[in-house]
């Protein structure tokens, strides 16, 4: 039987949910919300970063709103996953209109050269899994990297926080996660212009559209 993404998914999430942080890879309904503010500023040549690539859905949907001559790096830590991504860069036709411009980097977003260079941060990280310490320095990252004017979007799981902390046995978790609801909520009452709730995603997700200022 052929390991399909889904399966490749399950695969990684089974071996390392921390750094999946899912079970299921996104749905269509998702990713088109993802790249909704790409696709509405969208103007040529762009400059996309997508962290946390996956299996690459969302990855083929910002691929699919470009065009010849515009950029997009890809960074997956997972080694069998940023390899399924380069696998259908090359044979899914959803990638044709910017394969040429998709560059997939297995290794974390902390090693990116933090200076603006992109027009779009398209965040797909699980938050809830890391320490608040680790999610506060991401978002100075996605930040760092962002052009002037630049858009990040990012989903977060609805209620996953919530009955992370409520079925957690350790007071210690609780607090982990409490802190990373905090820093999540400061950067989005600072910086968010718009949202939208994912019902047809498995969980549902609400999807973060911000414009970061000094």
């Amino acid at each position: 039987m052929p390991i399909t993404p889904s399966r490749l998914f399950l695969a990684s999430a089974t071996r390392d949910f921390k750094r999946t942080g899912a079970v299921a890879p996104s749905s269509k309904t998702l990713a088109a919300a993802m790249t909704r503010e790409l696709v509405a500023n969208y103007r040529r040549p762009a400059a996309v970063l997508e962290v946390g690539g996956g299996t690459g859905s969302v990855t083929r949907e910002i691929a699919r709103s470009l065009s010849a001559g515009d950029r997009v790096d890809v960074y997956e830590i997972d080694g069998r996953l940023a390899s399924l991504i380069r696998h259908r860069v090359k044979t899914d036709e959803g990638f044709r209109r910017a394969a040429a411009a998709v560059r997939v980097h297995c290794r974390p977003i902390e090693t990116i050269d933090r200076r603006p260079q992109y027009d779009f941060v398209i965040s797909c990280l699980p938050f809830t899994n890391f320490q608040p310490a680790a999610v506060r320095n991401i978002f100075e990252i996605l930040r760092a990297v962002l052009n002037p004017g630049g858009i990040c979007s990012f989903y977060e799981y609805v209620l996953v926080r919530k009955a992370a902390r409520m079925i957690s046995g350790k007071q210690s978790e609780r607090d982990r996660v409490a802190g990373v609801a905090e820093v999540v909520k400061e950067f989005i009452a600072r910086y968010q212009y718009r949202n939208e709730i994912v019902f047809r995603n498995f969980p549902p997700a609400i999807v973060h559209h911000v414009r970061f200022g000094d």
